[in-house]
């Protein structure tokens, strides 16, 4: 699944210096919990749980997520959306969080 074509349904994170740790990890040939993305009747996709994952995956330079990474829930619920991975990192940039 590419990255860039998820949503995310948060504003900003709530803890950014345990995506470090999450790097060494995924950089380090490790595994993370499964991302929970949910699919609504129009295909569109959308991280449920699983957002500081996301962003790990993406600062560690991936682009793709492989199967075995995420968890694809077809649902009709619909939750708030704030653009996607690039947004949510940008928004914690600019409230001086850093990675």
């Amino acid at each position: 699944m590419e990255i860039k074509r998820l949503l995310v349904s948060q504003r900003k994170l709530r803890n950014v210096l345990q995506i470090e740790e999450m790097i060494v990890e995924i950089e380090n040939g490790g595994c993370l919990p499964r991302i929970e993305i949910w699919r609504d009747s129009f295909g569109v996709c959308q991280v449920s749980d699983g957002h500081h994952r996301l962003v790990a995956y993406w600062l560690s330079g991936r682009r793709v997520l492989e199967h075995s990474e995420y968890l694809l829930i077809e649902s009709d619920s619909v939750r708030a959306r704030f653009g996607g991975v690039a947004c949510l990192i940008l928004r914690c940039m600019q409230t001086s969080e850093s990675f």
